[in-house]
């Protein structure tokens, strides 16, 4: 008869468990197993106390990433987007994140880089007219070679609905 590969386990929560425990030498399973029991809570218990903790990181991690995007619109000059209660936090940090992203790339990565005041005129300039917040979440995945263009056709979008860059 061979030695069982599971085993039930009160754990020190107080909840028993059946556990796998066929990774463990056969000889080692029962202690192993008075190991966990002694030392260990059970994955529903590890679950909720992590879930908890998750929770909490997320929104601690969501609440500085929105700090750090008001920080940047206040440095520069942007207005604050326009929509829903759910969708301003995201486009603020849709913005800031495509424009903080296209600054370092765009004035100090490029093979060419722009100077600060370029920048300013060809991308924050036209960004700063681009108030709607789904505009910004629906184009928060653009890559930074493609903002000038984006934002710059964005303001032309506005002013003359219809046009774009298909002729027909």
């Amino acid at each position: 008869m061979a030695i069982a590969t599971t085993a039930s386990i009160k754990y020190k929560c107080g909840h028993t468990q059946a556990t796998d425990l066929s990774n463990v030498p056969a000889g080692r399973r029962k202690a192993h197993a008075y190991g966990l029991g002694r030392n260990r809570i059970c994955i529903r218990c590890f679950s909720k106390e992590n879930a908890t903790g998750l929770k909490a990181w997320q929104a601690e991690r969501t609440a500085q990433s929105l700090a750090d995007a008001e920080s940047f619109e206040n440095d520069h000059h942007l207005p604050p987007v326009e929509g829903t209660e759910k969708q301003v936090p995201w486009a603020t940090r849709a913005r800031y994140e495509l424009l903080s992203s296209a600054l370092e790339v765009l004035t100090v990565e490029a093979d060419e880089p722009l100077t600060y005041e370029a920048f300013e005129e060809r991308i924050l300039s036209p960004a700063r007219q681009i108030t709607r917040a789904g505009w910004w979440i629906d184009n928060n995945d653009v890559d930074t070679a493609d903002v000038e263009e984006l934002v710059s056709t964005a303001v032309d979008d506005a002013e003359s609905p219809g046009k774009t860059e298909n002729p027909f």
